[in-house]
């Protein structure tokens, strides 16, 4: 269960929408570990930040939140998300303290506190279209206030230095489409990725249809050198006068190669309804692979 709150944040002095806020905080939070028992999180923090919008094209964040923006992993349909995003590399392990381990690795997808700039170099034909630039300086940490006992453990507040390294991202939008790329690099390591969307809107066959490709690099001094790549298509149709119910129906294939490692196909659809100020989603999502074969069944109520 999550709470959602976000908004202006009155300032004497300054226009309302000069600075903002959002927090997205998961109260009850239980997650599967991979031998079927459950790892108690309650309590921790997903995105809560701060946005000080300085002009109408630069704008900086500060607080705990994704690096990547080209795409939003969490705006998706599959219960999983795509592991060119999501698979991280490792730092530097902290003897006896595996979790403080775990948070200085770094991946696009993973949230963490940090601050970040971003311009938008060439304005398109609306305020979310043109060429966008960012930097994020990403820290070491994760933030939570834990509920319950086994929470205190799992989902312990950490906050500290020093920096994970410097992440740089470009590309440009127009609609649902872009194109772009971003590059990770810190103590020996780093990673590369190309990123694009797909939506053509123009047409009456193709406007239903959504797709993302990525393909990029990476490598430590603790893993090989990996060619990472992910294929992404999603059929959402607008059929009806209304939205009282909405389908999507997607399927992903992607691919972390190193060695003993197999590609992924994943089949998943999505359906929600009533759609209005309480709605249920449930997602649907069947993995493939040569070593990890499992089935996901998730229903959540947003309100």
């Amino acid at each position: 269960m999550e709470l959602i709150s976000a908004g202006p944040i009155p300032i004497p002095g300054y226009i309302e929408e000069t600075f903002s806020y959002f927090v997205e905080w998961r109260t009850i939070s239980l997650e599967s570990r991979g031998n079927g028992t459950l790892r108690d999180r309650s309590g921790r923090f997903e995105d809560a930040f701060v946005n000080w919008q300085v002009s109408d094209r630069f704008q900086v964040s500060a607080g705990q939140f994704r690096s990547l923006t080209q795409v939003d992993v969490s705006r998706r349909l599959s219960v999983s998300e795509p592991i060119i995003f999501s698979t991280s590399l490792p730092g530097d392990p902290v003897p006896g303290n595996a979790r403080v381990t775990s948070l200085r690795a770094f991946s696009p997808s993973g949230r963490q506190p940090g601050l970040m700039a971003q311009y938008q170099a060439i304005q398109g034909a609306s305020e979310a279209d043109g060429l966008f630039l960012s930097a994020v300086l990403p820290f070491v940490g994760e933030w939570s206030l834990p509920i319950t006992p086994a929470a205190h453990t799992e989902a312990s507040f950490v906050s500290q230095g020093p920096l994970k390294g410097a992440f740089l991202e470009s590309y440009y939008r127009w609609d649902l489409t872009s194109v772009g790329g971003h590059v990770f690099f810190g103590d020996d390591r780093w990673i590369v990725n190309l990123v694009g969307t797909l939506n053509y809107a123009e047409s009456d066959l193709a406007k239903d249809i959504y797709l993302t490709a990525a393909v990029g690099w990476d490598d430590s001094v603790r893993t090989v050198e990996r060619t990472r790549w992910s294929v992404d298509v999603l059929y959402l149709p607008i059929c009806c006068d209304h939205d009282s119910y909405r389908t999507g129906v997607g399927f992903r294939a992607e691919e972390v190669i190193s060695p003993g490692a197999f590609p992924a196909y994943i089949p998943y659809i999505a359906f929600s309804s009533p759609n209005e100020s309480h709605t249920l989603l449930m997602q649907v999502e069947y993995r493939h692979q040569e070593n990890n074969r499992s089935f996901f069944l998730d229903v959540s109520l947003i309100f």
